[in-house]
C-alpha cells in the first residue's frame, strides 16, 4: 500500500508521536553502544569470517545488544520487530524503474499503526557505515534517500549510523566533514546541515539534518556517530 506521507505531516499530533517513537529506537542504540563499552567488548576482524566489516559490526550491535534493548523498554508489547538486510521496494526518480533496497537495520514499530493506519507496517530504516578515512560513502546514503520513492510505508525520518574507527576523529570531526561535503554536493538539496540534537543526556554524538527529495518532498535524518576506535581490532 502506497501512502502519501505529505497528508500525514498535517497531523502534528501523529508526527510528534512518531518522533517520540523514533527517539526511543535511537536511545536503545545509544544504550547498546554504552553497554558494549561497559562490557569491555573488542571486535577482532580476524573473527568475522567472510562477513564484511561493516556488516559484522552491525550484526554484533543488533544481535548481541539492540534486540534486547528494544524488547526491554516495553516488555510484553512486541511492538518492535527488528531485522537486518530486509529488502524494500522503491521507484527511482532517476530511471523511473522499480528496485530492491536491502536495508541495514529495518525496524517495524506496530505502536504507530494508529497514526499511520491499521493496515500499514510503519518501518524505520537505519543505514550503517564505517568511518575510517572518508565520509563519502556515508553521505552517499543521504543521496540515495533523495532519489527514491518507497512503495511501503517508510517513516519520513531516515537513520544513519557511523562507526568511527579513525582514532584521530571525534563525532564533531565527522559532523564537520559531512557538512563540508553537503555544502559542495550538488546532488543533495540540503535545507539544514547537521546540527547537534540531544537524544540521551550525556551522549554527544547525535545530530539532525533535513533535505529534499528529487520531487521536493522533505525528509529528515537522525545521525548517530559511535566511537569504535578502541572497540575494533583490524
Amino acid at each position: 500500500m502506497k501512502i502519501n506521507a505529505s497528508n500525514f505531516t498535517k497531523n502534528r499530533k501523529g508526527l510528534s508521536f512518531t518522533r517520540l517513537r523514533v527517539n526511543k529506537i535511537l536511545t536503545c542504540i545509544i544504550n547498546s553502544y554504552e553497554r558494549i563499552i561497559s562490557d569491555g567488548i573488542v571486535y577482532n576482524y580476524n573473527d568475522k569470517g567472510s562477513i564484511k566489516e561493516e556488516d559484522y559490526l552491525r550484526n554484533r550491535l543488533v544481535d548481541d545488544y539492540l534486540e534486547y534493548e528494544l524488547s526491554s523498554i516495553e516488555k510484553g508489547s512486541n511492538n518492535f520487530t527488528i531485522n537486518k538486510e530486509v529488502s524494500e521496494e522503491y521507484r527511482s526518480y532517476l530511471d523511473k524503474e522499480l528496485h530492491n533496497d536491502p536495508i541495514d537495520i529495518h525496524i517495524v514499530d506496530y505502536a504507530l499503526k494508529n497514526s499511520w493506519g491499521q493496515k500499514t507496517k510503519p518501518y524505520f530504516s537505519i543505514e550503517c557505515k564505517r568511518l575510517v578515512k572518508s565520509v563519502s560513502s556515508y553521505v552517499n546514503d543521504t543521496k540515495k534517500a533523495t532519489e527514491r520513492s518507497y512503495s511501503r510505508l517508510r517513516l519520513p525520518f531516515e537513520g544513519q549510523l557511523g562507526f568511527i574507527e579513525n582514532s584521530n576523529w571525534t563525532h564533531n570531526t565527522v559532523k564537520e566533514l559531512v557538512n563540508k561535503n553537503l555544502l559542495s554536493n550538488s546532488d543533495i538539496e540540503t535545507n539544514k546541515q547537521l546540527e547537534p540534537f540531544e537524544i540521551k543526556v550525556g551522549f554527544k554524538g547525535s545530530y539532525f539534518s533535513n533535505h529534499n527529495k528529487m520531487d521536493k518532498k522533505t525528509f529528515s535524518v537522525y545521525h548517530l556517530f559511535l566511537d569504535y576506535s578502541n572497540i575494533v581490532l583490524n
